[in-house]
């Protein structure tokens, strides 16, 4: 995939806010710099600052970062046990690419994990976690969804992403919300892959006042249906507009 010539593919470049790291308490000076380099390439790859396929040469890395060899390595292990980086014999590391096969599987998972996801907390949530809803969806209504520059708004995605986990979260696995979890931040780095491309025709606010409507009224069938038809939307976007990518 040839990388967007809108947007410089520099190591050395303004970063959105990164997300707050907490460490633990007895944590070595190289754990923490090594959990903060992790976080703070993480949101790089999601945020495709760092490109799809693109290489990261540790001399690039290191002045980027401003860290040292063992740090960097430890994190890079890290993203590549997570997926987001490939390391590749007697190549070294790269940026994980995306697809077109890709993007559709990540859809068809999230759809069926969220999908049980949300009917479990439908049959378990309280009133805290319908409180929880409605208030995500006030926050992402307040929030416009582009930028004046046309792009999709980082606070809006933030706020976006808040709500969709709010919709599953009384479904009491934890290990199926660490993989619906996992599905979204992927899902997450190939919105940002549109940036340039967004289909400004969709109304999310009605999309997401829908959604959350039949999650409040316990309407199970309705809530994952239109819960998939969001998300496949999203996809049938971005392989539509592929080829402008390439």
């Amino acid at each position: 995939m040839r990388p967007n010539a809108k947007r410089s593919t520099h190591l050395a470049v303004v970063r959105p806010a990164e997300t707050e790291v907490k460490q633990p308490k007895a944590a070595s000076p190289n754990r923490t710099l090594a959990s903060d380099l992790f976080e703070r390439i993480r949101t790089d790859i999601l945020h495709c600052i760092l490109r799809p396929n693109s290489r990261l040469l540790f001399r690039d890395l290191r002045e980027s970062y401003a860290s040292g060899m063992s740090p960097l390595r430890e994190a890079l292990m890290r993203l590549a046990a997570d997926g987001l980086v490939v390391l590749e014999d007697h190549k070294g590391f790269r940026v994980a690419p995306v697809s077109r096969a890709e993007v559709v599987d990540i859809a068809n998972t999230r759809c069926a994990l969220e999908g049980l996801a949300v009917r479990l907390s439908i049959e378990k949530g309280d009133d805290a976690w319908e409180a929880n809803i409605v208030g995500r969806l006030h926050e992402l209504s307040k929030r416009p969804t582009y930028t004046v520059q046309g792009s999709l708004d980082a606070e809006w995605e933030r706020r976006h992403d808040a709500l969709h986990r709010a919709l599953y979260a009384a479904c009491g696995l934890q290990w199926l919300l660490t993989f619906c979890e996992l599905l979204s931040d992927r899902a997450y780095r190939y919105r940002y892959v549109l940036l340039d491309q967004v289909d400004r025709t969709r109304d999310h606010r009605a999309e997401h006042e829908n959604i959350v409507k039949a999650v409040l009224e316990r309407r199970s069938d309705d809530a994952v249906t239109q819960l998939e038809t969001h998300y496949q939307r999203t996809v049938s976007t971005l392989l539509q507009r592929w080829q402008e990518l390439e």
